[in-house]
């Protein structure tokens, strides 16, 4: 699989350096249930026409870029490295990464599918039913074929439901900022995961009898919802089980603004400091609490870790 970073325009006489494509248009944040629902009828057209398959893609948010007041920072449910990583493991043959700037959201429908489009010897284009490409977004995909001389054909994916909601990326926010891990790993079809590198704490932790791995994020994450989560965890040394606490450690702290990321990995004394970790979120155990007395907190933990081994008894 190749990925391809655009940051520049093209121009129509490099289309037959690249081979014919059948391609998926999005933002794909999260690449969730609709999502794969697009990339999949790619990947099946490409067969059907003997081509290869693709997405392209845009980095960063457009809400860093446009408006009166652009966002300096926009968290997301798969920040760029994740979304690409996700992306290959969908199968498609190639990724185009468009780099969205002022000027990429300045051009017309027709200068977007002649410097993007055409070039990269799009054949066929899907996308879903709300995409819309082009200044002001102005571009439907229903006018795509007459845009580009009859060289690109293309199809559109109904919005997608499950219990009666659309499958959204807005959605899935939303459900892991109130901290619903168990519908987004629903949604996602797969657990929602944050990343990052494990760093020294204050070792408050081991002192209490449980040492816990402090886990500094990488990017711009959606954070779930304060509490105690099941979660999975990945690093150099395999895969574990564990919990996880998100939360500003009010036992401790009265007015502690950034919020801390703890993982207690089970049945584990090693050494994890400077490791990556990928922390998969599994389910919500209990909303994060203040208690008068570190006793108090240390037999919540005792309850926490029985009911964790319990749960993944249970999901073997």
């Amino acid at each position: 699989m190749g990925i391809h970073y655009l940051s520049q325009s093209l121009n129509g006489e490099e289309r037959h350096t690249y081979p014919p494509v059948s391609i998926a248009l999005g933002y794909f944040d999260g690449v969730h249930q609709g999502h794969r629902k697009v990339i999949q009828a790619v990947i099946d057209d490409a067969s059907k026409r003997n081509v290869e398959s693709a997405v392209l893609t845009f980095h960063p948010h457009p809400k860093t870029v446009l408006g009166k007041e652009p966002l300096q920072q926009y968290d997301e449910i798969t920040p760029i490295e994740k979304k690409l990583s996700v992306l290959e493991s969908l199968g498609v043959d190639h990724i185009f990464l468009v780099t969205f700037d002022e000027q990429l959201s300045s051009l017309s429908p027709q200068q977007f599918v002649d410097t993007y489009l055409i070039p990269i010897h799009v054949v066929h284009a899907t996308a879903g039913f709300d995409f819309s490409y082009g200044q002001y977004g102005k571009g439907t995909m229903q006018a795509m074929p007459e845009y580009s001389r009859g060289l690109i054909t293309t199809t559109v994916i109904e919005k997608w439901e499950q219990s009666g909601e659309k499958v959204s990326s807005t959605r899935v926010r939303r459900v892991i900022d109130e901290g619903n891990v168990a519908e987004a790993t629903e949604l996602l079809t797969r657990p929602y995961e944050l990343s990052g590198t494990v760093i020294r704490g204050d070792q408050r932790g081991r002192e209490l009898g449980f040492p816990t791995a402090n886990v500094e994020l990488t990017s711009n994450f959606i954070v779930p919802a304060t509490g105690v989560y099941f979660v999975t965890v990945k690093t150099a040394q395999g895969e574990k089980r564990g919990l996880c606490n998100i939360g500003y450690l009010p036992t401790f702290f009265e007015d502690r603004q950034d919020v801390s990321v703890e993982v207690y990995v089970l049945d584990f004394d090693g050494d994890l400091y400077g490791e990556q970790m990928d922390v998969q979120f599994l389910d919500k155990v209990r909303d994060d609490e203040k208690f008068d007395r570190v006793e108090d907190l240390v037999t919540q933990m005792k309850e926490d870790e029985k009911k964790a081994r319990a749960y993944f008894t249970s999901s073997r």
